[in-house]
């Protein structure tokens, strides 16, 4: 999870995205304490936490009560899926549909910024930016990666091709 990775960054936690152990929200930047608690999507209520808290009901209720599996801390394997299709042409027209889905997408990215935002991101966003990004230069990873992806090679007597760092 994004808590982990910036725990092993050596960053500090971004205010409103976990709690302590006691539960307390921390509301400043500071390194990740140990033991902490994720906080739901939206961080306090003061910044949405109850709508984070919402969705993430919903979803724990279809991928795992729906498909008559045990939620929150009764999930045994810890593990929780739901598959959800939609034929659109069943609702409106598929070509109307993706154009308008166009159109809508285009408007959010377009859209006035909060103050001393640069630009609006929606769900995906980021991720196919990344991807191209990606594609074209390939994947990044941090030296402490590239390291232990080293002593494994090691490990297995396996030839280390990885670049250099």
């Amino acid at each position: 999870n994004k808590a982990r990775l910036v725990q092993r960054l050596g960053r500090d936690t971004m205010p409103g995205w976990i709690a302590g152990e006691d539960g307390a929200p921390i509301m400043e930047e500071q390194p990740i304490p140990e033991p902490h608690l994720m906080l739901p999507l939206g961080g306090t209520r003061e910044i949405g936490s109850h709508k984070g808290y919402g969705l993430a009901v919903m979803i724990e209720v279809l991928t795992s009560l729906l498909s008559g599996g045990a939620a929150g801390p009764d999930r045994r394997a810890r593990q929780a899926h739901h598959l959800l299709a939609y034929r659109i042409d069943a609702f409106t027209d598929l070509e109307g549909f993706k154009d308008d889905m166009d159109a809508y997408l285009r408007r959010l990215r377009e859209a006035r910024t909060a103050p001393g935002e640069e630009r609006v991101y929606y769900a995906g966003l980021p991720e196919h930016e990344e991807e191209a990004i990606r594609s074209e230069r390939g994947i990044p990873y941090h030296p402490e990666v590239i390291e232990w992806f080293r002593s494994i090679l090691g490990e297995l007597g396996i030839e280390d091709r990885l670049p250099a760092l």
